[in-house]
């Protein structure tokens, strides 16, 4: 069956997938989902406050020097006065929020994703943040009695929607949600900590070129499918090599079977139970898993169905989980490297 794929790049994620998808030569399509998309859904509005707005002066653009109290940075709302030295942060956004983690900055208040898609090399810091909203609510009210210096937040309505609101109550950067690498480099400016993500990003660069030297032999006997478990009824998501989670583990050196290779864009197609031998070349299946490595979302279903468990690479134990499968910072990605790497190490091991 030919697998069809809806390109839009970098999934809205609210906590529910709530998603518009259409069949497509017999597949279901939709775009691409990040590990915060999970839980119900359909809540996507705020908490109502009147606020007077408040201005201030730019003294520059980019980066700034010590002396000065503000700068400029460009944003999805165009150019923005924020302080030079944020020190009272509050994110809208969990993608803004790992960011922030990623170079050392944290947020007073954070958007509630849900506990259990909080990683827990940021749990301690998270628990710590006072929760602004949940199920794609944010509390104007909460943000308010913050009194933040600066509000970050990411391209999607539940965030848009209450733009006006928030830059009252203090200057709001929305960073792009094209690709998580955007997002990261617009809230990372804003806190003025580019440096630290160009650290990060040269690290993921130099893991990967690590991982591809030093596994180069099991990298070359094995093919990947990398798959989600969802939460449509009866069906899992697959996803290709230019998802988030598929760049990735493609610049480690992963190489993919049939059925991810056929989907080109940067979201996923649903395939149905009755299509789970599309997975059948596969050598290996990557997939999301939650942090203690039991697979996420319905993805119990989809590995208790004969289909399932009847694959060469099932039954060879070859499956891989993905804690971090739905990126959401360089944190994420590096951390979607160390999961790769343990699934190398365990085919290493038991390959004949």
């Amino acid at each position: 069956m030919p697998l069809a794929t809806l390109e839009r790049p970098h999934a809205d994620p609210t906590p529910a997938r709530v998603a518009v998808s259409r069949r497509i030569a017999g597949a279901v399509t939709r775009p691409g989902v990040t590990r915060r998309d999970l839980l119900a859904g359909g809540l996507l509005g705020t908490t109502a406050l009147g606020l007077s707005a408040c201005g201030s002066s730019a003294e520059g653009t980019g980066t700034s020097s010590p002396t000065r109290r503000t700068r400029v940075v460009d944003t999805v709302k165009g150019q923005v006065t924020v302080p030079t030295s944020p020190s009272h942060v509050v994110s809208i956004n969990p993608y803004a929020t790992a960011t922030l983690y990623d170079v050392g900055l944290s947020p007073v208040g954070v958007y509630d994703e849900g506990e259990e898609y909080v990683s827990p090399r940021y749990r301690a810091r998270w628990e710590k943040a006072a929760r602004i909203g949940p199920q794609g609510e944010i509390d104007l009210e909460k943000v308010a009695a913050l009194t933040p210096d600066l509000i970050v937040g990411v391209d999607y309505t539940w965030n848009t929607d209450s733009y006006a609101k928030l830059t009252a109550i203090a200057p709001t950067v929305i960073a792009p949600a094209t690709t998580w690498q955007a997002t990261a480099h617009t809230v990372a400016d804003a806190s003025n900590r580019l440096d630290a993500l160009t650290t990060l990003r040269s690290r993921l660069t130099s893991r990967s070129a690590a991982i591809r030297k030093d596994h180069a032999s099991v990298l070359a006997a094995y093919t990947w499918n990398i798959l989600q478990g969802g939460f449509d009824a009866g069906r899992f998501w697959l996803y290709g090599p230019a998802s988030d989670a598929g760049t990735i583990l493609a610049a480690a050196g992963v190489r993919f079977a049939t059925a991810s290779t056929r989907i080109k864009g940067s979201g996923n197609t649903v395939v149905s139970y009755e299509n789970i031998d599309l997975l059948a070349d596969g050598d290996v299946i990557g997939y999301y898993a939650a942090f203690d490595g039991t697979p996420n979302n319905k993805g119990p279903q989809l590995f208790a169905q004969p289909g399932f468990k009847a694959l060469a690479a099932v039954k060879a134990g070859r499956t891989v989980p993905i804690p971090d499968f739905l990126p959401g910072g360089y944190g994420d990605a590096l951390a979607v490297l160390d999961e790769l790497e343990a699934g190398l190490k365990k085919l290493a091991a038991t390959s004949p």
